[in-house]
């Protein structure tokens, strides 16, 4: 697999990738790939990363480690609630349009805050209220399920927001037709460290 131009990476072949890397960093087997100053220098006059991460702000979720990746390899855009708005959409965008990213991962985690505070009813002050419908949403969707309801709602919003993106047109949604981009939702386990591939 390292021998594959990232350019000519499938979907498929980056979320194999990223499975192998979270896999090294779940057995403390982490290989932290080009941190050096070759990839550094490398870089200094353009990017290939093999894939698009939409993912939560929060401090525990850096998608570059949890994946065992480094400097080029992810075009990460973070949110609190990995939601979307114009300018994580325009980012996105960017990323599949113009760096040819093959994959958009939107990754939840367990214990979000932003679902938390929903869920539970809390005032949310200023503009972190844009944040609530879209959780909202998410909130309705499992109300039946059982188990963790933060982190039912987590995984819910992960696939809701992976829809949104994948239908979003023009851009995201023609290069989905094509095949050329899969947006894929995703949900990792802040205590085991491993991150679980779902279907929309």
């Amino acid at each position: 697999m390292g021998q594959v131009p990232k350019s000519r990476l499938t979907a498929d072949e980056a979320i194999n990738i990223l499975k192998e890397g979270n896999n090294r960093f779940t057995s403390g087997q982490l290989e932290h790939p080009n941190h050096c100053e070759e990839s550094r220098q490398n870089l200094a006059t353009g990017q290939e990363p093999i894939a698009t991460v939409l993912t939560c702000s929060d401090s525990r979720v850096p998608p570059v480690d949890i994946f065992d990746q480094g400097l080029g390899d992810l075009f990460v855009v973070r949110v609190a609630g990995n939601i979307i708005g114009d300018h994580t959409l325009g980012s996105i965008e960017y990323a599949v349009r113009h760096l040819h990213t093959p994959l958009v991962l939107v990754l939840g985690h367990s214990s979000c805050g932003a679902v938390t505070a929903v869920a539970s009813g809390a005032t949310l002050e200023g503009h972190i209220a844009t944040l609530g419908p879209a959780i909202q949403t998410a909130i309705k969707n499992v109300q039946e399920m059982a188990g963790d309801t933060v982190d039912n709602v987590s995984i819910e919003l992960a696939k809701q927001v992976a829809r949104k993106i994948s239908e979003s047109e023009p851009v995201v949604a023609d290069l989905v037709k094509e095949g050329a981009v899969k947006v894929v939702p995703a949900f990792y386990d802040l205590s085991s460290g491993e991150v679980r591939f779902l279907e929309k």
